[in-house]
């Protein structure tokens, strides 16, 4: 009994001397607990479009995402994965970012049909998804736009540093008429967003985009370089650096008709909690 006592004693005894000396023990629940910053777009964030309207000659245009906000909420429990284009095994934190959080400032530009003013706004379709590695992630993207369809390819075959970041997330173009407050188009992009290396080809598309290549063909905007690279997330400077490239064909225009378009992002980030 004694011995019994003895063993028991021990581990409570262990605990009083942590707590009075200001040493907490960490439950499951502590350790699992999840941390939410708070992110703002900083100059230098920018989207790079090429445009082709009703399949006609593509042109560039450009505006500033500066004054974005969003929340990024990461867990506090790593995951593991096997990478497919290393064949390691890599750590991650997974990172949300909810839809509700997202932010965006409308920007405004002369209607491409005429006179008037068109206002562009962007909101979140659903939550996003992602996964902030320690250790083993290859986070570079090359995207394939088609005219139905895009198709990727995840990775160079080279593990990318801590603290790199693949994020996903559907992230809706609003076009309106400022006089009359008439929806113009509403059309989604999935928008797979990185601090690696991303870029993306058009092909086998009718119309002017066919051939295209971001962000080679939106440098003229002088928003985006070449290649197209992100900046690992450091949370204790509160940095980072995100890109994206994406499209979407025959996006429905009420006052234009059909719009095929790809856009190149970056989105220089301060991070606070």
């Amino acid at each position: 009994m004694k011995k019994r006592i003895a063993k028991i004693g021990i581990p409570l005894l262990l605990v009083a001397v942590l707590v009075a000396a200001g040493v907490y023990p960490v439950t499951s629940s502590q350790a699992a607990a999840k941390t939410v910053y708070n992110v703002t777009l900083l100059k230098g964030s920018a989207t790079a479009s090429i445009v082709s309207i009703n399949d006609g000659a593509a042109a560039a245009t450009g505006a500033s995402l500066e004054g974005t906000t969003f929340q990024l909420i990461v867990e506090g429990k790593t995951k593991t994965e096997k990478v497919k284009s290393t064949g390691a095994t890599a750590e991650y934190y997974p990172v949300t970012l909810p839809k509700k959080s997202f932010k965006s400032p409308k920007s405004e530009f002369p209607n491409m049909s005429g006179g008037g003013t068109t206002v562009k706004s962007s909101y979140m379709k659903a939550d996003a998804k992602g996964k902030l590695y320690v250790s083993g992630g290859d986070v570079d993207i090359t995207v394939i736009r088609g005219e139905k369809k895009e198709t990727y390819k995840y990775g160079d075959g080279q593990a990318d540093p801590k603290g790199s970041l693949f994020l996903t997330l559907t992230l809706v173009s609003a076009l309106s008429d400022k006089d009359t407050g008439a929806k113009l188009q509403d059309v989604p992009q999935l928008v797979n967003l990185t601090t690696g290396t991303t870029s993306l080809t058009v092909q086998n598309v009718k119309g002017g985009l066919n051939g295209k290549e971001l962000p080679k063909n939106a440098l003229s905007t002088k928003l985006v370089s070449d290649p197209m690279t992100g900046k690992v997330i450091d949370l204790d400077a509160g940095t980072g650096t995100l890109v994206a490239t994406s499209g979407a064909m025959n996006g429905k225009n009420k006052t234009m008709g059909l719009i095929d378009n790809v856009t190149a992002q970056v989105w220089v980030m301060k991070i606070t909690k």
